[in-house]
């Protein structure tokens, strides 16, 4: 019998492919089908086999998890181990898998990890950010859930009020050392450059005072206005790469700026359906400042090239967090595992 695939000229291609069905394949009095092949497009079996769950990180190692970690549990990496965050303690894993190090912590719920720095840990749970040493030992707890942003010279943690008066908190304590003016908005997200000499403070905007969303950049040194930049709607997360290059998330966009002769400007933006809807999302982006992974929350990853934002690669197995190691490996944390991407 000739094949339904023949390519000899002038054959008509048949894009079907015959499955044999036992019994007499009779489909009743109207059809009166008695064949005993059933005849399905290809075309159907790639719509069947799309059904499953899109995931095309490369995946240089996988480690397993002896138990199930929170749905809300977060990651962060530090000399080849993976801390994950998790109610009541900070767990260290290595590459094995094995637990060797713990932080027992007196917080409600599940933390979230924020930083590390100088031996401390900073993390956020139950409406309140603490930091604790690295024992466990809380150092000095604020109640409140407003943004916060590491100075990389270490000297301040910064933070913002209901009103959108950026202040200074001790790192050691949390505890207030000076504010500027109020900015009239309720500052959505904050973050910091690279050299420590700018602030950016990300303001959700307020009809009452006539304040527009958008993002400022202010002087670290003196909380001197130096630039806006436009968001329509307010940022709710700012990251600053390495090499300048600052990132928003607005909506369901992922947006990146750099600097221009008066101000931010957009290098690009992308969106993404899943992205707006987990609280908060995450952009980690990779030492060298060429890669950047955004995370939504048990939704999906994607990896972007930093320049374009090309998608490179990209989950919707239900991430729980992602970190970048110093060698510019992005650990993933799923529910059993830790997947290691190059």
């Amino acid at each position: 019998m000739e094949s339904p695939f023949s390519t000899r000229p002038g054959a008509r291609r048949d894009h079907r492919i015959p499955l044999h069905l036992q019994g007499s394949g009779r489909w009743g009095d109207r059809g009166r089908f008695r064949a005993g092949r059933l005849l399905i497009s290809i075309p159907l079996l790639f719509l069947l086999g799309g059904c499953t769950k899109k995931d095309t990180l490369h995946t240089l190692d996988r480690v397993q998890l002896r138990d199930t970690v929170a749905a809300e549990a977060t990651l962060q990496v530090d000399s080849g181990r993976g801390w994950i965050a998790q109610p009541g303690a900070l767990t260290a894993v290595d590459t094995a898998g094995r637990t060797v190090a713990r932080v027992p912590l007196a917080l409600k719920g599940t933390p979230r990890v924020l930083w590390r720095a100088g031996g401390r840990w900073y993390l956020r749970a139950d409406g309140a950010t603490a930091v604790v040493d690295s024992a466990g030992k809380a150092l000095g707890t604020r109640r409140s859930d407003a943004p916060l942003a590491r100075d990389p010279r270490g000297v301040w943690v910064y933070t913002a009020t209901r009103n959108g008066s950026v202040m200074g908190l001790a790192p050691e304590s949390l505890v207030p050392r000076w504010g500027w003016p109020d900015a009239g908005s309720p500052v959505s997200a904050i973050a910091v450059s690279p050299l420590g000499d700018r602030v950016y403070v990300a303001l959700a905007g307020s009809e009452a005072h006539d304040v527009p969303a958008a993002i400022e950049v202010r002087d670290a040194l003196s909380g001197r206005l130096l630039s806006t930049f436009g968001t329509g709607a307010a940022a709710r997360v700012l990251v600053a790469g390495p090499d300048g290059t600052l990132y928003a998330v607005v909506g369901g966009s992922v947006r990146a700026l750099r600097h221009g002769p008066d101000g931010l400007r957009q290098r690009w933006s992308k969106d993404f359906g899943g992205i707006g809807h987990s609280d908060p999302d995450a952009v980690r982006v990779s030492p060298d400042g060429g890669k950047v992974a955004v995370v939504a929350y048990g939704r999906e990853l994607h990896l972007l090239a930093a320049g374009d934002g090309k998608v490179l690669e990209e989950s919707k197995r239900a991430p729980r967090d992602a970190a970048w190691d110093a060698a510019g490996r992005l650990w993933v944390l799923g529910a059993r595992e830790i997947r290691i991407v190059r």
